[in-house]
């Protein structure tokens, strides 16, 4: 177990936490507020290499926090309090454990920016902008169990070059005749074909700065891609503990090896991609790509989000906040008597388009 962290108030005190709109430690009790030691030098991209050697070995810990483990789904969260129910998954069952430590030490640390109230009416508006959602789902929600929470991130740079390679096809456009059964006459029509080009092929070099991944099971990594990009590039500070103060902070259970390998199908997706907009033409078949990767590092990090997880007839529902943008994004019910009372009311639309065009 880690020595414990605290800073105490300078003018009652108190132990003081983080708030997020004013990006300093306050004191619950008096409100005196003090600075937190900012700094943006230290900051280490670790050789890949040796990072999933260094994996092996415990090191660092998160301070002045009690850990619940979920048995449902296997998140760990570091928190102040003990509790009954799982930030990740609402499921109750939870546990207190000893503090484990983490794999590699963390380098960096982006702080909440949104409060929790303005966390709260951004859920609120995200729900009533949902179409074809129960009415009674706000109803159904506690807004209260939003909880803000530090995720860990692995991060991955990366030098690539590629190799590409592709059948380019043309748009083409040419008029036939055919004879039409119904009229029992000959008709003219225009028919677009697809015109085959010679193999062509090309070379793309880049390099990827900071492509993220969840460092949680629990969590997968399209709910980060949902609420939009983390500035680790521009924003990220050095490692202080000062920023947990007052906040839940969930440890990596997904190790390394397992993350690089998630970033290595990402990095080569989106070198794809760009390499697939090269091609002329307006298609293509027969893409294929050679990926080489060169001065490979990563590195820990914790990024900020509020997450609520919800049952609503008895199915799990989770819902993530950015916590410095406060852009939302998350699974939610649908009502399938809105969705067919809307076909029903587009097909009424459409026949009434169609009797006044007779």
């Amino acid at each position: 177990m880690a020595e414990i962290f605290t800073i105490r108030c300078k003018g009652c005190g108190a132990s003081v936490v983080y708030e997020a709109t004013r990006e300093k430690l306050q004191c619950p009790y008096c409100k005196g507020e003090q600075d937190v030691p900012v700094s943006y030098e230290g900051i280490q991209e670790i050789d890949l290499e040796a990072a999933l050697k260094a994996a092996q070995e415990a090191r660092e810990a998160i301070p002045e926090h009690i850990v619940l483990s979920c048995s449902s789904c296997g998140a760990q969260i570091a928190c102040k309090e003990a509790r009954a129910t799982c930030d990740f998954c609402g499921a109750e069952a939870v546990s207190e454990m000893a503090l484990k430590n983490q794999p590699i030490r963390p380098q960096g640390v982006l702080p909440f920016k949104v409060e929790a109230r303005s966390a709260q009416e951004a859920f609120q508006r995200w729900v009533k902008s949902l179409w074809f959602a129960p009415s009674d789902l706000m109803r159904r929600t506690r807004v209260d169990d939003l909880r803000g929470v530090y995720l860990p991130v692995w991060t991955f740079d990366a030098h690539v070059w590629a190799h590409w390679q592709a059948i380019p096809g043309y748009y083409r456009t040419r008029t036939e005749r055919f004879f039409d059964q119904q009229t029992r006459s000959w008709q003219t029509r225009t028919v677009t074909y697809t015109e085959w080009g010679p193999p062509v092929s090309g070379h793309h070099r880049d390099f990827f700065d900071d492509v993220l991944i969840s460092g949680l099971r629990s969590l997968p990594n399209h709910y980060l891609e949902g609420v939009g990009e983390f500035a680790t590039t521009t924003d990220l500070r050095a490692y202080e503990p000062a920023y947990f103060l007052g906040w839940d902070v969930a440890l990596p259970d997904k190790p390394l090896q397992e993350a690089w390998g998630e970033g290595h199908r990402r990095i080569y997706d989106m070198t794809a991609e760009i390499c697939k907009r090269a091609i002329p033409g307006d298609t293509y078949k027969d893409f294929r790509m050679q990926l080489q990767l060169s001065g490979l590092t990563t590195k820990l990090v914790y990024v900020p989000i509020y997450i609520l997880a919800y049952r609503y007839r008895n199915k799990s529902y989770r819902v993530v906040i950015h916590g410095r943008t406060g852009v939302v994004s998350g699974d939610r019910p649908v009502s399938w008597v809105k969705v067919g009372l809307a076909i029903l009311l587009g097909l009424a639309v459409i026949a009434g388009l169609a009797y006044l065009a007779q």
